[in-house]
Formats: structure tokens, C-alpha cells, sequence
């Protein structure tokens, strides 16, 4: 396995080279906090602990050697799992002490928890909430916590990331969610169950604020700005992602694909792609080179089939012109080497690079690109059938509620046509 293993860092005043495999420095306000951090790639999705906190004086010249000691025995403990798996996890299991963040890593960890049978984007939010309330509040011990302490952490964990920001609301109800969950599994699994019992039964008699329903959306010209500024990076696959979703009003995970456990004994399907315990699925080149130029995909969301005809699509084909000989069991969305993206929100990442370069506000988001093109085409007239179909939607009441966003273009559209109507005029 290879990762690079030297750091520079300042030490005793003097910018110092470290031979320390994983080392991850974190800007605070404050100074640095140091930390080991295992690799991201999915081989090491199942490895705990994620990081290891390293607590040295960096004044001191000797932190050097601490430094280096702890990163690279992590270091050997996750090269030493990755070559015996399994054999490895007696060392790795939690223990539970009583505090919130051995709550969260037992959570994490048990395979009876539900934790791992969630899907890969909501196990990537959960995992995100996990890590805020284990670095804010991890040390709390849980019978000694009222439930009125949790509206001080939800008003701490809404504070703008920066100063003058927006409150991060999203966030915070996205934790308090979290712990109700925490406090569930801790009733399950007999873990301080009077206390976890005491803390739910309060919670769910107490409201916090979550955000109102999203309202920006994706311009065709935003996205048109998207799929140039990717192309001219080089980076065709980000490109015909950004299309897919905004002229097929597809989800980022329906095109990016996820991963999941798999036994040995498992037969790999078409397209799919194995990584040690874990196999990828998702949207594969073949899907979108049929030579019909129609589109086919079951949505996971609500498992409906969808049809969308390509050689319509605009910015569809202004990627494919560009796509040189594939292999078409190639994932669509793809890093540089052509291997799929271990998770939809380093997709993400590398999404929002375009978008910043594109002019797009932070405000929007890549999710926003299916409410997006549903807008557009509302306005332009498509009817509400058509468009539940196309977007895979049980009932077209999700169409017009969540998706349909530009109720101005569409009232505008609607008052054309009645003055039309009355004055005898064609619309």
C-alpha cells in the first residue's frame, strides 16, 4: 500500500520533515490539532478508528519522535488489518465507558446496529454527524446529561462556519437526529438503557428547527457553465455526470453508484467492481452507449425504471462527442485512473471545484440539479404526467411540491395563457 509518508511541519520554531504516514493537520483558531488519519480509499472503509488524535506540545523539539511513533504504529496496526482482515477485529472492537463517544463508535461497529444497512449516502450523513458529536461532545458520560443540555449543543452546532455565515440548521437537526438514534440503539443494545430510555422520552417531546424545503435550483446555463469548465480541466466523466443529472433529472448516487459488503462467495454482475469486501455498483458506460441512444435506469429511490432518450439531450451529447474509445464496463462517473469514487461526497468535492470555477453560488448545490431541469421543463410547458414519469416520481404531487421550484416562470406561463383565452388570441 502506498501513501505518502514524509510531512513538513513547524516544531520548536524550525520547519521540520517527519517521517509520519497519515499525518493530518487541522487548522484551528488556535494553532494546529494533529491527527492520524487512516486512507480514504475504500479498501479501508470498515477500519476503525478513522483518526487518532496526537496531544503534543509543538514547542517542544521532542515532539518530533512522539509524532512519527504514533503515525507510524497506526500506520503498521492498518496495514497489519488490511493483510489479515477479520483476524483483526477483536483488537478493534469499542468498549463501552459510558460516554457519548464510545456510544457512537459501538454504533458504528455492531453489526446488529442497523448502522450498515442504511445506503451509502445516508451512511455517509450519518457518518458526518457521528464525527460532530464525537469531537463537541464525546466525552460527556451519559447518565450525568439532562435533556435540556442537548438545545445548548443544537444552538452550538447551528453557529456559522464563519463569521457573518449562515446558520448551518442542516447540521445541527441533522445531530440531534443522530443522538435520538444514539439513545435508541443504546436502549437495544442494554447500554445504560434507564438513562438512554430517560434522554428519548424527553427528546421526543421537544422541537428544534430544521430548514424549510430547498428552493434554489440548476439554470441550464449553470449547468451548460458546469460541463465546459470540467471539459476544459480534462475531466469529461464529471462533465456527463453533470449532464445525466441535470437533463435526465437523475440523483448524484443513481449516476456515481455506491458500495456495499459482499461475501467472497459473491458473483460480480456486469459493470461491478469488487475491492476487497466491498463491490461498487452504479451507472457504467454501456448504459449510456446503447446504440438506440435511450438511457435505462432503475432509481433508487423508489425503484422505478426510467427512459430518457440521449440524442435529446443537449449537453449529454456534447460530452459523449467527446469520449474516445471506453471500455463499457467503465463506471460514467470516474477518477482520472478510471476507477469509481469511494463515495458520492468526494464526487462531490470535485464537482464543487467546477461549480466555484463556473460562477455558481455556494447556495446551490449538486442535489439541486434534478429540481433543475423538472423546473425548466415545467416552465417550457411539459405536463405534470410526463414529468412524474420522467423523474421517477410515485405521484406527481412529489413533482410539484419538491421538484417543481419555479412557480414564477410556470404562474407567468399559466396568466399568458388565460389572457390569451379571453381576448381570443393563440398562446
Amino acid at each position: 500500500m502506498k501513501r505518502k509518508r514524509f510531512s513538513r511541519l513547524r516544531i520548536a520554531g524550525q520547519l521540520i520533515e517527519l517521517d509520519a504516514p497519515g499525518l493530518k493537520q487541522v487548522k484551528r483558531k488556535n494553532g494546529v490539532d494533529l491527527y492520524w488519519a487512516k486512507d480514504e480509499g475504500p479498501l479501508f472503509a470498515d477500519y476503525r478508528p478513522s483518526t487518532v488524535r496526537i496531544h503534543v506540545d509543538l514547542f517542544d523539539s521532542n515532539a518530533k519522535v512522539t509524532i512519527e511513533q504514533i503515525c507510524q504504529r497506526e500506520q503498521e496496526c492498518l496495514e497489519r488489518w488490511l493483510e489479515n482482515g477479520d483476524d483483526d477485529k477483536e483488537r478493534l472492537k469499542p468498549e463501552f465507558n459510558g460516554t457519548m463517544e464510545s456510544l457512537c463508535l459501538l454504533y458504528e461497529h455492531d453489526p446488529e446496529s442497523g448502522f450498515a444497512d442504511v445506503q451509502q449516502n445516508t451512511q455517509s450523513s450519518y457518518g458526518d454527524w457521528l464525527k460532530i458529536i464525537r469531537d463537541t461532545i464525546g466525552l460527556r458520560r451519559i447518565d450525568l446529561l439532562t435533556a435540556k443540555y442537548f438545545r445548548t449543543c443544537y444552538r452550538n452546532w447551528k453557529k456559522p462556519a464563519v463569521p457573518e455565515g449562515e446558520e448551518r440548521i442542516r447540521r445541527a437537526y441533522g445531530c440531534i437526529q443522530m443522538v435520538k438514534i444514539l439513545l435508541g440503539y443504546g436502549m437495544q443494545a442494554s447500554l445504560f438503557y434507564g438513562h438512554c430510555e430517560r434522554l428519548l422520552n424527553a427528546l421526543s417531546k421537544m422541537r428544534f428547527a430544521k430548514n424549510p424545503p430547498r428552493e434554489a435550483v440548476i439554470t441550464f446555463e449553470q449547468a451548460n457553465a458546469i460541463v465546459t469548465k470540467a471539459i476544459e480541466a480534462g475531466d469529461v466523466s464529471t462533465a456527463l455526470v453533470q449532464a445525466l443529472q441535470f437533463e435526465c433529472f437523475l440523483r448524484q448516487i443513481d449516476i456515481v453508484g455506491k458500495w456495499r459488503v459482499a461475501g467472497d462467495d459473491y458473483v460480480l454482475a456486469a459493470g461491478e467492481i469488487r475491492r476487497k469486501s466491498k463491490v461498487w455498483k452504479g451507472m457504467t458506460m454501456g448504459m449510456i452507449l446503447d446504440e438506440n441512444r435511450i438511457l435505462r435506469v432503475r432509481t433508487s429511490k423508489t425503484a422505478q425504471y426510467v427512459a430518457h432518450a440521449l440524442d435529446k439531450c443537449e449537453l449529454v451529447e456534447r460530452c459523449l462527442k467527446l469520449l474516445g474509445a471506453v471500455e463499457l464496463d467503465m463506471p460514467v462517473a470516474c477518477r482520472s485512473d478510471g476507477s469509481p469514487w469511494s463515495t458520492h461526497m468526494e464526487f462531490g468535492k470535485q464537482w464543487r471545484i467546477y461549480a466555484d470555477e463556473a460562477g455558481v453560488p455556494k447556495s446551490v448545490w449538486n442535489m439541486d440539479n434534478k429540481a433543475g431541469g423538472i423546473t425548466e421543463a415545467a416552465g417550457a410547458g411539459a405536463s405534470h404526467d410526463d414529468l412524474a414519469g420522467s423523474g421517477a416520481h410515485a405521484t406527481k404531487t412529489t413533482t410539484r411540491k419538491i421538484y417543481m421550484r419555479g412557480a414564477t416562470e410556470i404562474s407567468a406561463r399559466v396568466q399568458k395563457a388565460r389572457q390569451s383565452s379571453r381576448h381570443g388570441r393563440p398562446t
